[in-house]
């Protein structure tokens, strides 16, 4: 029987990355998407929309969660970016952003809680990756609800770490800014590859690298993991005083 992952998120970009591969190791994906799925059918593919700024929309998800246990996985990867100054109404803007990123993760979690797979995979717990932001660090003032909500993501996740002890194995991964958009043009991404170490565009692929070993690492607990590139320890003191 094939190994069951649920992953938010997963209808476009870094959730389809994620999707696609598991699918092609032969897990069974449950995926969820809010507004559009990219996804072709597959088998071993079940798609699951809902919008997670909405309580009503998660609940539904949650009761249709229950009819597709056990899991062995969970990739909370879900987001919203959305810049502060779009925000007509602050006190909604930042709601919006925590019920997606904290909200409905702890919701779904829940729901979980009876459906976690034992002993998946013959010697390994049940492992939950959540999809956090170097900006959990370092934050940024043009996306403070953004950055807020997943320094909250990833707190809460961290307590799950622990109050999910000896069933499921928790833990946090913080991309940089792996993979550039369509919209950011040539100069954009100068600036953000110079202030990384690597000075690459690593791709959805070094998350896709990292989750692989986050699933499979069975002493890893706990842990938040940057795949950012090195831009975390990069010279900020430069980036920031250089005309």
């Amino acid at each position: 029987m094939a190994q069951r992952i649920l992953i938010t998120g997963a209808g476009r970009r870094l959730g389809k990355e994620l999707a696609q591969h598991y699918l092609a190791q032969g897990w069974h994906v449950v995926a969820h998407y809010n507004t559009r799925c990219e996804l072709d059918a597959h088998p071993h593919l079940t798609c699951l929309k809902a919008d997670l700024a909405d309580v009503n929309e998660v609940q539904a998800l949650c009761s249709a969660l229950e009819k597709h246990g056990p899991f062995q996985a969970v990739i909370h990867n879900a987001s919203c970016f959305i810049p502060d100054a779009a925000a007509t109404d602050v006190a909604a803007h930042f709601q919006q952003h925590y019920q997606v990123h904290v909200g409905s993760p702890a919701l779904i979690t829940q729901t979980l809680m009876p459906l976690w797979a034992e002993n998946a995979g013959g010697e390994e717990n049940a492992a939950m990756v959540c999809i956090s932001d170097i900006y959990a660090d370092i934050p940024n003032q043009r996306f403070s609800a953004y950055c807020a909500a997943k320094a909250a993501l990833q707190n809460w996740s961290l307590s799950m770490a622990q109050r999910l002890a000896g069933k499921v194995r928790v833990n946090v991964i913080q991309p940089g800014p792996v993979q550039f958009l369509p919209e950011h043009d040539d100069a954009y991404r100068k600036k953000v590859l110079s202030q990384s170490l690597i000075g690459e565009e690593l791709g959805y692929g070094a998350i896709v690298q990292a989750c692989d070993y986050l699933l499979t690492a069975r002493a890893v607990t706990g842990t938040v993991m940057r795949v950012d590139g090195g831009r975390f320890v990069a010279n900020r003191y430069d980036q920031t005083f250089t005309p």
